[in-house]
């Protein structure tokens, strides 16, 4: 893929006005101080938009990412990430369900005999986060308006990746209230639901693994007990970016065990993109390697930013999660990473919900939004869409009663 470069306005309505920046162009020029500020004032502070990360995701070379500023009068109102890939459903069917008898025969007829569907689309967000991420605005820019800007900018012909411009558009994610349906938030688009985001928030009075262990029932710390007893003979290892820049290969290599068993792909994690964030973000970006007889078997990485830990991926061989509980271990790492930096939750993502549920995660469930430009395929599609939701998953229940997190989670969703 051949990664283009440039910057360029365009105007909207009410005297507002959009700047697309991407490539080393958008390196060089946008005034991330700026940014910074904006962040700091609107108190917006999603991993996902800090200047570190869109600087890193820039200067990969496989990442086809714009930053998108809204002005009006000289002043920024709004920011967004933006980026071009391809999403890829592979076996939909075991992630969703449907009561509409007419489903199944339309989700062969889209995926083929391959069982694959596949096409360009353009992200309102960066590809590989989950949560509310996609934009932020101004406090005295209401939603209307912020919509509307959206809508008349979205579509222009800026060719990220030098060769095309994807004719979908999808924007992620938005929270959707407890026992709430999906809805359309932007009219005349689609909205969609997959998994939910799974949140763990911490308690400010606990210190340690011990006290997360004590807020939960008996069984709870059981299973935590012997997550670490089944694993106790991994060894981890923190990465520095000299080894991230020399061994990153074998990341990626483990990284793609997991992505290759996934349902619904939106694009993917490369070499460059942990050199870069090491780079940038420097002990704020952890990458921990696990070792089994000196031997390389999985790794874990995590953004922390100024009020969360961004569990972001991790690799491994599947046949590890029987016999050490290496999935089980990393997640409980990345709450051990949450509680020494004093953030008040760790985000998780939006796979193994079970998993997570064990360790204390609550699923937040989000939606996204999509748009095609071909009138025909879209209303193909959103009559499709009508008939699905997606599987509901077990979840455990480990907290007692008067624990911090569900008390945290539910204010959090209250409307």
């Amino acid at each position: 893929m051949k990664k283009s470069s440039g910057c360029r306005s365009f105007p909207l309505s009410e005297g507002v006005e959009v700047e697309w920046a991407w490539g080393n162009e958008a390196l060089q020029n946008v005034d991330w101080t700026e940014l910074d500020h904006f962040y700091a004032t609107e108190r917006a502070y999603s991993v996902f938009l800090d200047t570190r990360m869109i600087r890193a995701l820039l200067s990969s070379p496989e990442r086809p990412l714009a930053i998108l500023r809204w002005r009006r009068a000289g002043r920024l109102i709004g920011v967004a990430a933006v980026e071009d890939t391809c999403a890829e459903s592979v076996g939909l069917e075991a992630h969703i369900s449907s009561e509409r008898p007419w489903f199944r025969w339309v989700n062969r007829m889209l995926h083929g005999k391959d069982n694959r569907f596949q096409f360009q689309v353009r992200v309102v967000g960066t590809v590989l986060g989950s949560g509310t991420h996609d934009q932020v605005w101004a406090s005295d820019v209401n939603e209307n308006h912020a919509r509307r800007w959206l809508n008349e900018t979205i579509f222009e012909t800026i060719q990220l990746n030098g060769k095309s411009s994807p004719r979908v558009v999808m924007v992620k994610d938005d929270p959707i209230l407890d026992h709430q349906p999906r809805r359309v938030k932007h009219p005349g688009w689609i909205p969609l639901e997959f998994d939910p985001e799974m949140l763990l928030h911490l308690d400010p009075e606990w210190k340690d693994i011990e006290s997360y262990k004590a807020a939960m029932k008996t069984k709870g710390r059981t299973k935590i007990n012997r997550i670490l007893a089944i694993s106790d003979t991994l060894e981890m290892k923190a990465w520095d970016l000299g080894e991230i820049e020399q061994q990153g290969h074998k990341l990626i290599a483990l990284y793609q065990q997991i992505y290759e068993r996934s349902g619904f792909r939106l694009g993917s994690l490369h070499h460059r993109e942990f050199v870069e964030s090491k780079r940038a973000w420097g002990d704020d970006f952890v990458v921990n390697g696990f070792y089994l007889v000196g031997q390389l078997v999985g790794f874990q990485c995590a953004y922390v930013g100024v009020e969360e830990t961004e569990a972001f991926f991790v690799g491994f061989d599947p046949e590890f999660i029987k016999t050490h509980a290496i999935y089980q271990r990393m997640l409980v790492e990345f709450i051990r990473i949450g509680l020494e930096r004093g953030s008040k939750r760790v985000n998780m993502g939006r796979t193994a919900l079970e998993i997570k549920s064990s360790v204390g995660a609550l699923p937040r469930r989000l939606q996204c939004e999509v748009r095609f430009k071909n009138r025909l395929f879209h209303e193909v599609v959103r009559r499709y869409t009508r008939g699905y939701d997606p599987v509901q998953p077990v979840m455990r229940q480990p907290w007692k009663q008067d624990a911090y997190p569900p008390k945290a989670h539910l204010e959090l969703h209250s409307a």
